[in-house]
């Protein structure tokens, strides 16, 4: 067992020692490559990628209406992001390129309801927002 090396570290295992660990490491791992570019940098507005089930509207939107902005750019294999809400809130859990979609700011929001109206004043809750941006 102490005399025939092992193929994958070239080394014996009785010579594999802990001044030796990161060089072993090195050369195992040295193959992995991350995959792709980045598409995203942070500071970028996004929307997240809705999940659809077999039968689910096809007419309905596949990207989610609220905006959020990247926080984090992972380097990991695939890419990972974090993101954080407009408000500032971070979102649990990273994200993969492909759930994304970069955006811009939109200068026109949807109402999706109206709450009160009073003559010329109306009070509306926004599409896509939460009642936190209720205006």
């Amino acid at each position: 067992m102490t005399t025939w090396n092992i193929i994958t570290t070239g080394y014996k295992p009785i010579d594999v020692t802990k001044s030796k660990e990161k060089l072993i490491l090195k050369t195992v791992y040295n193959h992995i490559k991350i995959s792709g570019v980045r598409k995203f940098k942070v500071g970028d507005i996004v929307r997240i990628s809705k999940n659809k089930h077999v039968f689910a509207k096809g007419y309905t939107p596949n990207w989610t209406t609220e905006l959020f902005k990247i926080t984090a750019v992972k380097i990991t294999n695939p890419i990972t992001c974090l993101l954080e809400d407009m408000r500032g809130q971070p979102i649990q859990g990273a994200f993969y390129a492909e759930e994304l979609q970069k955006t811009t700011n939109p200068d026109v929001y949807l109402v999706e309801k109206v709450l009160k109206g009073k003559g010329q004043k109306i009070y509306v809750k926004w599409l896509g927002l939460d009642q936190i941006h209720n205006s």
